[in-house]
């Protein structure tokens, strides 16, 4: 039991306590325990340290799984990133690879392209077969050959002549006419071929046959045949050796000359259209590389003559019109060019610029010789307009002269 205090005195005691001097005092104080602490503080601390360890735990969760995204992310970029790199280096190696090729690979059309360096080849044998042709070489026909080989005629022997080669060459009309005659033997395979210009251009043949820049022996003999009545050497015939002894066989010789000087002349042209026409043998290899090419091959399979297809051979004229046409005229060489690009594209322009240039210098030529033909024409022109007056006047200068006399 407590012992019982007052209630004055304990009173008088606060009051007397409080009144005191206060004494700074310190005493060691050691808290063993406290209910409310053990009740309440701890088990609540207790409760929020688990879900302070709980939120650790998610946002450790977090944090390593951002970390694992990141990473990720951090290799997808990478990635991606190489493969930009892959993808630009491999489109940087193609275009180094397609210029290469542009630039040094052969196309397929070569052959067909290097055939033109023949030209110049061609052109010099063509000339060369119209010195022969006026020699005689190259024909077949024996009439025709004399005609050509033997010196000039006498008019009315020409004519004779002239007939029985035509006999030969009877249309028709010829056949209604002249059937069983010596001036016709009978339908010929070239009808009218010695007296029509087509033969020169085209080729003889029958009406409608498709033109052939390249002639075959027929053909050619038949175009010989029309130069010869076209450009006849009947003025006059050859004097013998005892006439030409005189002074008056030496001016007839002297006036036949000159007159065989101008036939000649007259004669040319077509001798030269006769040359180009004929089939060389500097066409077989150039032929033989452009054919390897598709579209070449095409052309040639669609407008070759039928000598040419024969015998692997062409004309001077088919040659030229053979590497013109199959780059205009020839769809399937536009395959080729669609196919060209970069250095190969302005080669193939350069190509064929020169083949213009070609054809350009074959106009000149063309152009010398007309000139030359028209010189002659004026000289002639010129002479006939002045030899009545010079010799009216060269008589008034004699009878002047035996006046004065």
């Amino acid at each position: 039991m407590h012992a019982y205090i007052p209630r004055k005195t304990l009173a008088a005691a606060v009051v007397y306590i409080i009144l005191q001097p206060l004494q700074a005092q310190a005493y060691p104080v050691e808290v063993i325990t406290s209910v409310p602490i053990d009740t309440s503080v701890v088990p609540a601390l207790a409760g929020i340290n688990g879900e302070l360890g709980t939120a650790n735990s998610t946002l450790y969760q977090v944090g390593t799984a951002i970390n694992q995204n990141g990473g990720k992310i951090a290799a997808e970029v990478e990635q991606a990133a190489q493969a930009q790199r892959d993808q630009d280096i491999f489109a940087r190696q193609s275009e180094r690879l397609e210029a290469a090729r542009q630039s040094y690979t052969v196309p397929d059309s070569i052959c067909s392209e290097s055939a033109s360096g023949a030209a110049s080849s061609i052109s010099s044998a063509a000339r060369a077969t119209q010195g022969a042709l006026g020699g005689g070489s190259g024909i077949s026909d024996a009439q025709i050959k004399q005609a050509v080989t033997d010196p000039s005629l006498a008019s009315d022997t020409a004519q004779y002549r002239a007939a029985a080669i035509h006999a030969g060459y009877c249309d028709a009309t010829d056949m209604a006419t002249y059937a069983g005659t010596a001036v016709c033997k009978g339908l010929s395979t070239m009808p009218g071929a010695d007296i029509q210009l087509a033969t020169l251009i085209d080729g003889a043949g029958k009406p409608g046959k498709a033109p052939d820049l390249t002639f075959n022996q027929q053909q050619t003999d038949a175009a010989v045949a029309y130069a010869l009545n076209s450009s006849a050497r009947a003025a006059g015939r050859q004097l013998g050796k005892g006439e030409v002894k005189s002074a008056t066989g030496q001016q007839y010789t002297g006036l036949m000359t000159r007159y065989n000087a101008i036939n000649d002349a007259g004669r040319e042209p077509m001798l030269s259209m006769i040359a180009q026409s004929q089939p060389q043998e500097a066409t077989r290899a150039a032929l033989k590389e452009a054919l390897n090419t598709p579209s070449a091959k095409a052309y040639y399979d669609e407008t070759a003559s039928p000598q040419a297809r024969k015998t692997g051979l062409m004309s001077a004229r088919e040659f030229e019109q053979f590497e013109v046409g199959r780059r205009y005229a020839n769809t399937a060489y536009l395959t080729d060019l669609q196919a060209m690009s970069g250095d190969n594209l302005t080669r193939e322009f350069v190509r064929v610029q020169s083949l213009q240039n070609w054809l350009l210098l074959g106009i000149k030529q063309q152009l010398q010789k007309t000139a030359l033909l028209q010189g002659q024409q004026l000289s002639l022109s010129a002479t006939e307009a002045y030899r009545p007056q010079l010799q009216a006047k060269l008589r008034e200068v004699s009878a002047g002269v035996t006046r004065n006399e």
